[in-house]
């Protein structure tokens, strides 16, 4: 990883460019960097959970984004494939293939970034940009909280106390909801605590012998988010549900051998993926300041120390990088 000087983008038809403001560094860019997922293209411009103000427009995008500070969708939608025609634009057949700073298509881990412009969502003016880079992880969390069905409260268990992890629980908490965090974090505890938050912390042995925590955990579970970003700690949260109950997935875990899955299957235990989500509702969620999200936030740089920033965010406990 370096940095260094490259020609600045000229946008194409249909396309913008972008004068990134700020830009945070994700799992999935720590992941990339470190060879656990792969990047097609070299070199690579890393980076999509940014925000930034339209500077350029190509041929047949109307004038009008041009000063607009804007974030954009990480997959754009192309409009015609079967998964956008039925709404999910997000999921874009064709759009996966290019995913902004994924290791494909470079990234705004730059001054300048160029994208097409359908993928632009306007940011609201009482958001700061720190705020306004939630909105990708938030869209996530959204479509998370969707999969927990009942009126609140439910009883919810969040397994990982990282960065998603800590941004689904105080979501999940803001809902209603009744919320219990196992995580390897002690640190955490109090924070959480004081919001009427259940915290239990996992050694490392009982990642490999569930058994050891789970009368700790108490009853089963009927909704449980996976936020670790470890097969152990995915095959935790399985082992903690009650038969038929929801394992919603945020983590991917990219790099690591497969988890024994014949407990799912004797449990009936039914596994929901969370992907990115439409970024519009993340606008409204974070213009109502539900969560204080620049809480999250434990390290700001500038983009020229990016590769000293990076450094710090892969370290075991820390909490988001944004980078500006």
């Amino acid at each position: 990883m370096c940095i260094r000087d490259r020609p600045r983008p000229v946008p194409e038809k249909g396309e913008v460019v972008v004068e990134v403001s700020a830009c945070a560094i994700s799992r999935a860019d720590v992941d990339m960097v470190a060879g656990r997922r792969s990047v097609e293209i070299s070199p690579a411009v890393l980076g999509h959970q940014f925000v930034g103000v339209v500077s350029r427009c190509g041929d047949g995008v109307d004038e009008i984004w041009r000063g607009k500070r804007v974030v954009a969708q990480t997959v754009p939608g192309c409009g015609r494939c079967g998964r956008c025609r039925h709404g999910f634009t997000w999921q874009c057949e064709q759009g996966v293939k290019t995913g902004l700073g994924m290791g494909v298509v470079d990234g705004a881990f730059a001054e300048s970034v160029k994208l097409p412009a359908t993928s632009l969502v306007e940011v609201m003016a009482d958001l700061d940009d720190e705020e306004a880079v939630f909105v990708y992880p938030v869209a996530s969390m959204l479509q998370a909280l969707e999969a927990v069905e009942g009126t609140p409260p439910q009883r919810v268990l969040i397994v990982g106390d990282g960065n998603m992890g800590l941004l689904a629980t105080f979501m999940a908490n803001a809902a209603g909801h009744t919320v219990t965090v196992l995580g390897r974090h002690p640190s955490r505890r109090e924070v959480l605590w004081r919001s009427g938050i259940g915290f239990i912390p996992v050694p490392d042995e009982a990642l490999q012998r569930p058994e050891l925590i789970l009368p700790e955990i108490g009853d089963p579970y009927a909704w449980v988010i996976e936020c670790s970003g470890r097969i152990d700690g995915f095959e935790l949260a399985a082992r903690c549900l009650r038969p038929r109950g929801r394992l919603i997935l945020v983590s991917d875990h990219v790099g690591q051998p497969g988890a024994k899955l014949s407990f799912l299957i004797r449990s009936e235990i039914e596994m929901v993926g969370i992907g990115t989500g439409p970024l519009q509702p993340a606008m409204d969620y974070l213009a109502n300041q539900v969560v204080d999200v620049p809480a999250l936030v434990d390290n700001r740089a500038s983009i020229y120390d990016g590769v000293s920033a990076f450094e710090r965010a892969s370290r075991r406990g820390t909490l988001r990088t944004v980078l500006n």
